[in-house]
């Protein structure tokens, strides 16, 4: 039977030998001054300034609008063929579509990206 060696905690044999220079410094060719740890890098990425989000906002809505808004309604509300019972979303919409084909014409001709949204909050306000 062989003789068996006994075993310290990390798995050596007890008799193992280690190199002549097991203790000595060791020399690194990386320079821990002059490159950058990971932890900076991560800290860089964190503080790069992200871009804004554009705002979705439109101007302020003019006199002119306000008028117009005020036209189309009257006009899609009193439509004999669709009638007073509409969903409001639908209403809206309808509204909406009006708003957006007048406005290209005398009087008004003007530019304008409103939603039925935004048009129907006006009309609140209104």
């Amino acid at each position: 039977m062989q003789d068996q060696i006994g075993l310290d905690l990390d798995g050596f044999p007890l008799d193992h030998e280690f190199p002549e220079d097991y203790d000595l410094e060791e020399d690194d060719e990386l320079d821990i001054n002059g490159e950058p740890l990971f932890e900076d890098e991560l800290a860089n990425q964190v503080a790069e300034v992200k871009p804004k989000r554009k705002s979705k906002r439109t101007k302020a809505y003019m006199p002119a609008d306000d008028k117009l808004l005020c036209e189309c309604w009257r006009d899609v509300g009193q439509d004999p063929k669709v009638g007073a019972e509409q969903k409001a979303s639908t209403f809206w919409i309808r509204v909406h579509h009006e708003f957006h084909e007048r406005k290209k014409f005398a009087p008004y001709q003007m530019h304008s990206t409103r939603g039925w949204l935004s048009i129907s909050k006006r009309w609140r306000v209104i």
